[in-house]
Order: structure tokens, then sequence, then C-alpha cells
């Protein structure tokens, strides 16, 4: 009886011993495309520098690591100037990592407070909200088709 619970305790053992080796592995998911926080946290601050120096959205280089960072913030009114911000902190939850900022911008003088997030690792993405919903959110985005009309899109059953 002992020995027999030895044995299925050795056996236990013996199969869960790959799966601890595994689990410190990077994951095979969409985990590995969420940069690690101090990444994300370094390239949101160096797009927002860049901006507050007047620079438009364009591709930077992380000064701690040779990667890309690329913007896309589409929301920036033409001749606002980014006067400060004030890095709120990171929100918790799953997908892409998510820092709240509060923007102080001048022309006209006003104040946000901004969802970025952060997806990728190289190049490592910066989306305001509104950019990332809408590339979340692609397909809602498509003209609708006008009654009777035909629709310009085909589908694999349609191709002979």
């Amino acid at each position: 009886m002992i020995r027999t619970r030895l044995v299925v305790e050795l056996i236990a053992a013996a199969i869960a011993l790959p799966c601890v080796g595994a689990c410190s592995r990077p994951s095979s998911g969409y985990d590995r495309y969420v940069p690690s926080a101090t990444q994300a946290e370094e390239a949101l601050a160096e797009v927002l520098a860049a901006w507050q120096r007047g620079e438009p959205p364009r591709t930077l280089e992380l000064m701690s690591a040779p990667i890309k960072v690329e913007v896309a913030d589409s929301t920036r009114r033409p001749g606002q100037r980014l006067v400060g911000y004030e890095l709120l902190g990171e929100v918790s939850g799953e997908g892409p990592r998510t820092f709240i900022v509060r923007l102080k911008l001048d022309n006209p003088s006003e104040e946000q407070d901004v969802r970025y997030y952060l997806v990728g690792v190289d190049p490592l993405w910066v989306f305001r909200q509104e950019d990332y919903d809408a590339v979340v959110h692609w397909d809602a985005c498509e003209e609708p088709t006008a009654p009777g009309a035909q629709s310009q899109t085909t589908s694999a059953a349609s191709i002979p």
C-alpha cells in the first residue's frame, strides 16, 4: 500500500516536472507581444517628450534598447502644443500595457486625461486610445452596402 502510493507520487512528480520548466519560458501566445512595464513606460515617455519638443508623431528609437517605437496619435490638433504631461500610472487588465497620462496642452489651453496602449516588442507601438479602438474595431468602419447593390468582397465559397 505504501509502496503503491510512493510509485504514484513519483509518477505524478515525473509528469509535473516538465511543466515547471515550461512555466518559466516566455509565453507563445498574446503575452509575448506585450512589452515589459519598464520598456513600455520608457517608450511612452520618449513619445511624449518628442511631442513636447514639437516633433510630429514619427518612428523613434529607445535609448536603453535598439528597438523602434511607432506612434499612432491621429487626434493631435495642428498648432496645439504639449506643454507638460504627468504619467498617472498603469491600468491593470488583459491585453496591451495601458497607461493614463494627464496632458497639459496649449493653443487652446486645456488638460486631458488620456489612455495610451502599448503593444509589440520590436517595433513597440504606442497608440492613443482612439487610434487603438479604430484598429481593433476596423471592421466596424466598413461602409454599408446600398440596398440591392453587389458587395465588393469575395468569399472563398463564391470562387469557382
